[in-house]
């Protein structure tokens, strides 16, 4: 039987790359592979709209568009129609507002399930890294104003993957979600790429390859403009008007001294975000992994603590605005 994979991230653990390898290499996967990403929904390389409307609707830090879900479900149905092969949708958004029933109710209406066998594919990360990604990106991307502090009690729930999981697995049986650790020495191959198109059914031949990095993270000093900026009475859109120029600064100061790039968390933090996930992450273990552990200790890591900074300065604000004027 022929399957259709849903890829649902989750957030942070690459998703954008794989979504550009997927859509980078849409023809070339359906004439020698007969595998269909289709072109609905597609935002930013991803089905981040099917996931939103499913959901009942954007966020406030999304850019609707036009089409309603029934037009989307509409164009879903015209792409599969007549397809024999395996299908793949992929996006993140899934994760984050999950509704497996709805999906499925969808999927099945448009004809996507007909003589396949549906499959969530998702990476979990370890929460403590996940955690510092996620705030940078909700900053950065999302107009939030929260503290790391504030980011990671707002979203605790969100990263007990344990928990996050029993919808899906309740809604489609545990057999049908396949669960893999982003972490290098997990990975197929040993990198994401390989890893993923193992579990996706892709045969790795020929497939050109999207840019590395293609959502980077802010250092200290720079998310921290991004936030102040974000406190102005200005939609999201506007809030993110700068936030590709400051990835390309975060990128080529790196290393430099010019900013401050200590890491979010010391090792204390870690160690004590991690013990707040350690029963959901023994029973994790358990369901998914066969009583292996999911993830490695936090104290595994080799950190010499850094000097402590004195903030966004102000010649680290003419830096940067610096740097913006010269691009607009």
């Amino acid at each position: 039987m022929h399957r259709l994979t849903v890829h649902i991230g989750a957030p942070k653990t690459g998703s954008t790359y794989l979504q550009r390898l997927l859509h980078g290499n849409r023809e070339r996967l359906l004439s020698e592979q007969g595998i269909l990403y289709p072109e609905v929904s597609l935002r930013g390389f991803g089905h981040h709209d099917l996931a939103f409307l499913i959901n009942g609707g954007y966020p406030d830090w999304a850019i609707p568009q036009e089409k309603s879900l029934a037009t989307l479900a509409s164009e879903l149905r015209i792409a599969v129609t007549g397809h024999r092969g395996d299908i793949i949708l992929s996006s993140e958004d899934f994760y984050l507002f999950p509704q497996p029933q709805a999906l499925r109710r969808l999927l099945q209406d448009c004809g996507a399930l007909d003589g396949r066998e549906l499959r969530i594919l998702i990476y979990i990360r370890r929460q403590d890294d996940v955690h510092a990604s996620w705030f940078n990106q909700t900053v950065k991307a999302q107009g939030a104003t929260h503290t790391l502090e504030e980011c990671i009690e707002k979203y605790f729930k969100l990263w007990d993957y344990n928990l996050q999981l029993e919808p899906w697995a309740a809604t489609l049986g545990p057999g049908a979600v396949c669960v893999r650790r982003f972490d290098p020495a997990a990975f197929a191959g040993g990198a994401l790429r390989s890893d993923f198109l193992q579990h996706a059914g892709i045969v790795d031949a020929g497939l050109v390859p999207p840019p590395d990095e293609t959502n980077l993270s802010l250092n200290r000093d720079l998310l921290e403009f991004q936030r102040r900026l974000n406190r102005l009475p200005l939609q999201a859109v506007h809030k993110r008007r700068f936030h590709r120029q400051l990835m390309e600064l975060s990128r080529r100061s790196a290393g430099q001294g010019s900013f401050d790039e200590r890491p979010w968390l010391t090792l204390e933090q870690r160690r004590a975000l991690m013990s707040r996930y350690r029963e959901s992450n023994e029973r994790l273990s358990r369901t998914w992994f066969g009583g292996e552990p999911v993830f490695p200790g936090p104290d595994a890591r080799a950190e010499v603590p850094a000097p402590a900074s004195p903030g966004l300065t102000a010649g680290k604000l003419l830096r940067i605005l610096a740097w913006l004027m010269l691009r607009h």
